[in-house]
């Protein structure tokens, strides 16, 4: 399983929306199933409440707040 790590600050809040949100472009992940979980620290991980709205050339992933996270697909 491969993962690409994001920091919050790579999340952008649209003026018309309370939720943060993270564009991913397909080439970057492809079209496996994705995981995200957010980083406690450097080695741990652990669940956190997300929306994932699936594209043909992107996946935009929603949370409430920001969070450095890591993506596993």
């Amino acid at each position: 399983m491969q993962f690409i790590d994001f920091k919050k600050e790579h999340f952008t809040r649209p003026a018309s929306s309370n939720k943060f949100l993270l564009d991913i472009p397909r080439d970057e992940i492809g079209f496996a199933e994705i995981d995200i979980k957010q980083a406690v620290d450097e080695d741990h991980y652990e669940e956190i409440d997300y929306e994932i709205f699936d594209d043909i050339d992107k996946v935009v992933i929603k949370m409430r707040n920001p969070a450095d996270i890591r993506v596993n697909f």
